[in-house]
């Protein structure tokens, strides 16, 4: 039988990845629907739930086992993190594309401005 603060405690950190779970759906949802202006405030949000995430030894003790909500939270958190992850990816690899055809065209509309018929206009 878990002790009445051990029950708070684990309450406590249910709670906490359970605020982690939503921050990363909002942040998905955010990267999803490019909604990219949204995306410095959920950082933010992220950084400090990350600290308070901190703030706990997240390894069971020797007699503990870890509650299945924990279990299945943490599980979720991965995914969320993983699908965020490469949907970023996604987006930075069009955007180095996006760059790299912006930085050819440069390079051509400067070649053409070399380009001039300098001795017929004499």
């Amino acid at each position: 039988m878990l002790s009445v603060r051990s029950q708070n405690d684990m309450s406590e950190r249910t709670a906490l990845l359970r605020e982690v779970v939503e921050l990363l759906m909002w942040e998905l949802s955010a990267i999803s629907s490019r909604k990219w202006e949204d995306l410095p405030d959920l950082k933010k949000k992220k950084g400090l739930l990350a600290d308070r995430l901190r703030e706990y030894d997240w390894t069971p003790g020797i007699d503990e086992n870890e509650s299945l909500d924990l279990v299945m939270l943490k599980s979720q958190i991965s995914d969320l993190e993983y699908q965020s992850k490469q949907k970023l990816k996604v987006h930075l690899k069009t955007i180095r594309v996006q760059i790299d055809s912006l930085q050819n065209q440069k390079q051509y509309w400067l070649e053409c401005l070399n380009i001039y018929f300098k001795q017929y206009n004499s």
